[in-house]
C-alpha cells in the first residue's frame, strides 16, 4: 500500500468524517459531538509520540492476516496502561489510528477494529457462558416441574411418560447435576457470580478494573472444567456415543470412577489433590497419539 509523506497531523479529510460521526454517535450517549470530538483530539495530542509515529496510508486496504494481530510497537503501546481508564484511551487511539487515511476517517473499520480486538480478550471470560448456564439450568427444571405436575395427574399421556423416564436416566440425571456444578464452578473460579454482561468488550466492561481478574480467573476456569467434561466423556458411559474401535483404550468405562463429576465439593478437591492433573495427562496422551483436540 502506498504511504503519503505527512507525518504529525491529522489529513483534513478524516478531521471532517470524524467529526461527522461524533455528531452520529453523539445521539447515543449524554455527551455532546463537540465534547467527544475534543477528547478524542486530546488523546490524539497526548499519544501523540505513537498516533503520529508513522505517515498515513493513502488509503484503507482490504485487512490481510497480519491486521487481526497488532503489531509489536501496537502491543507495547497497548499494554504500558497503568489502570482501567488508561487502557480504555490507549485502546480507543490504536482504533482510532487504525481507521484513518489520508482519504478520511472510516467508521465502519473503526467500529470493526473495537469489535474485533476489544471482544477478543472477553473469549476467556466466563461471564456470558455462566449467563447462558444459569438460563438453561433455571429452563430445564421449571421442564421438569412441569413434567412432575402432569405425572401427577390421572392420566398422563405417552409423552409425559416417556420424557419422566428421560430425565430420569442415569446419565441425563449425571448431566443436569454437573451442569449445577459447571455453574458454580464458573461462579466461584471464574469469578463470574452476581454478574451479567451484554457488551463482549473488554474496553466497555460494565466491571471495568474487575475485568481483567475476569479474564484471568475465567481462563483457569475454562481450562480445568474441559478436563472435567474430557474425564467425565471417557471414564462415563454414554447411551448416545460410542467410541470407535481404534478409540476405545482411552476409555475406561469399566475402571474406578476417579472424580466425581456431580460433586462441586469433589471437583475442587481434584483440583488440589493431582487428579485433575493426572487427567490432564492422559489427555495430552491422547491428542499426541491421535492428533485429536479436546
Amino acid at each position: 500500500m502506498a504511504q503519503a509523506s505527512k507525518k504529525g497531523k491529522l489529513p483534513k479529510s478524516a478531521v471532517r468524517s470524524l467529526a461527522e460521526y461524533c455528531g452520529t454517535i453523539a445521539s447515543e450517549s449524554n455527551d455532546s459531538a463537540a465534547e467527544i470530538f475534543r477528547r478524542y483530539l486530546e488523546l490524539m495530542k497526548k499519544y501523540e509520540d505513537f498516533f503520529f509515529s508513522k505517515p498515513w496510508p493513502e488509503e484503507l486496504g482490504k485487512p490481510t492476516i497480519q491486521d487481526l494481530d497488532p503489531s509489536d510497537e501496537e502491543r507495547r503501546f497497548l499494554g504500558e496502561g497503568k489502570g482501567y481508564g488508561e487502557r480504555c484511551d490507549r485502546f480507543l487511539v490504536f482504533c482510532l489510528r487504525r481507521s484513518i487515511s489520508l482519504g478520511g476517517f472510516d467508521r465502519e473499520c473503526f467500529e470493526a477494529k473495537d469489535e474485533h480486538f476489544g471482544g477478543r480478550p472477553c473469549l476467556d471470560c466466563m461471564v456470558h457462558d455462566a449467563m447462558r448456564l444459569r438460563e438453561d439450568i433455571a429452563l430445564e427444571d421449571r421442564y421438569k416441574r412441569e413434567n412432575e405436575e402432569k405425572m401427577k395427574t390421572t392420566e398422563p399421556s405417552d409423552v409425559t411418560r416417556e420424557m419422566y423416564e428421560h430425565y430420569n436416566l442415569p446419565d441425563v440425571v449425571r448431566k443436569d447435576k454437573m451442569r449445577v456444578v459447571k455453574l458454580r464452578f464458573y461462579d466461584e473460579v471464574g469469578f463470574t457470580a452476581g454478574k451479567s454482561c451484554e457488551v463482549k468488550n473488554m474496553y466497555k466492561c460494565p466491571y471495568k478494573e474487575k475485568s481483567k481478574r475476569l479474564v484471568e480467573d475465567g481462563r483457569l476456569a475454562k481450562i480445568a472444567w474441559e478436563l472435567v467434561e474430557y474425564y467425565d466423556s471417557h471414564w462415563n458411559r454414554s447411551r448416545i456415543h460410542f467410541p470407535l474401535k481404534n478409540e476405545e483404550k482411552w476409555y475406561h468405562y469399566d475402571e474406578p470412577s476417579v472424580i466425581d463429576v456431580t460433586s462441586y465439593e469433589d471437583v475442587m478437591k481434584a483440583t488440589e489433590d493431582g487428579r485433575l492433573l493426572k487427567i490432564l495427562e492422559e489427555r495430552k496422551k491422547h491428542e499426541k497419539e491421535t492428533g485429536s483436540r479436546y
